[in-house]
């Protein structure tokens, strides 16, 4: 409560003392969103035993003031109590997690789909594919997850298709989230001159899988076990950027180029290339390939928000509200990911040990008794569910 309250006090937001305060309809979203039925009956249900458990009077079961409530709500404030989870988390992290004493984090892309209503279609138009009222409004995202601790610092959103709705484009909307010394892991898509220049310009690193040989590119250096130091050439004045904005880029850039042995599926060796702007010396090159196979939990990290989650496919009718689904699904999603955090510091092991779909039940099967219990008993519960 305290930090919703803080929050709101953030960004100015006032409101009167009623049964569905901010703090209350943030709880009720939450439990909405964390539960199976995801209905807004449900979420009043659960406020009226609350309120009727803790001796106040209980609420009409219409839906519709919570509903209200909910909109009266800023995505704003949503999006900043994400953010403020997602960073409480990051700083209390011991270095053990972190990679050579620095925060990683990956991007990565996916899809949501939304109820078929026309302010929907009109901010977020069905696939193309799709013939005319056969489809549903489809939007893509693209997020920044932790890699130590799985929990999501920022999202972008945009429309499936159309100029600047691409994930090189959307990850620009959140470079202001990473610092400088953090480090970024991206697939193919991210082996771009352009990011590259933007994230050294900003202290960032890169590491990335090399999607082609660039021509013009030479070898400056050579290292043992396939690790180069490579020149970059500009490449060509990409399509929609101005000339005055083209020319604020390098006409070179230092870049490694790391071979990665790796085996399939099937056991079967595989080799690929990765690249990174980490041009230092004590960092090797398996370190540098080991540090990108890593890159698939944020595959499995989005497969837990969207399936584990259940947020793919939404239920608002309107983007604004979308939006504060969203929010409130990321929300929920980092504030299990620190209950896992907190339980991997008591038994000594990393994060990414526990599963997440194991802790989302154990932490539902949990939370009705420990709200039911005497206080002096909760802490006792609390134990046990994080053993």
């Amino acid at each position: 409560e305290a930090s919703i309250r803080d929050v709101l006090n953030d960004h100015g937001v006032h409101f009167r003392q009623r049964v569905f305060s901010p703090v209350t309809t943030i709880w009720g979203f939450l439990s909405q969103v964390l539960s199976a039925d995801h209905s807004c009956r449900d979420a009043v249900s659960r406020i009226i035993a609350h309120r009727a458990a803790s001796g106040n009077a209980i609420c009409s079961p219409n839906t519709a003031s919570y509903c209200n409530a909910r909109s009266r709500i800023p995505t704003s404030v949503l999006r900043a109590l994400t953010a403020r989870t997602a960073k409480e988390l990051q700083t209390s992290v011991s270095d053990e997690w972190k990679w050579n004493g620095r925060s990683v984090f990956i991007v990565d892309g996916s899809h949501v789909s939304m109820p078929d209503t026309p302010e929907s279609q009109a901010a977020y138009p069905q696939p193309p594919t799709q013939q005319p009222g056969r489809g549903f409004p489809l939007a893509r995202i693209t997020v920044l997850l932790s890699l130590a601790t799985g929990a999501c610092h920022d999202l972008a959103i945009a429309a499936y298709k159309g100029k600047g709705t691409g994930e090189k484009s959307l990850l620009r909307h959140m470079y202001d989230t990473l610092k400088p010394g953090d480090v970024l892991l991206g697939d193919a898509l991210f082996d771009d001159y352009f990011i590259a220049c933007e994230l050294v310009q900003r202290k960032i690193d890169l590491v990335a899988r090399a999607q082609y040989e660039r021509v013009g590119s030479r070898i400056a250096a050579s290292r043992p076990h396939g690790d180069d130091i490579l020149v970059w050439q500009r490449p060509n004045k990409p399509r929609g950027m101005t000339g005055e904005k083209y020319r604020t880029y390098p006409k070179q850039l230092l870049m490694r180029q790391v071979t990665v042995d790796a085996r399939d599926k099937n056991n079967r060796a595989k080799q690929f290339k990765v690249v990174t702007t980490i041009l230092d010396e004590s960092i090797d090159g398996e370190q540098i390939g080991a540090l990108y196979e890593r890159r698939w939990n944020g595959e499995i990290d989005i497969r837990s928000i969207k399936s584990t989650m259940q947020m793919d496919v939404l239920r608002c009718k309107t983007p604004e509200m979308v939006h504060k689904e969203i929010w409130t699904h990321l929300l929920a999603y980092n504030l299990l990911r620190t209950v896992m955090a907190v339980a991997a510091n008591e038994n000594d092991i990393e994060p990414r040990k526990i599963s997440f779909k194991g802790a989302k039940q154990a932490l539902t099967a949990f939370a009705p008794k420990i709200e039911a219990a005497r206080p002096e008993n909760r802490a006792r519960l609390i134990d046990a569910m994080l053993r």
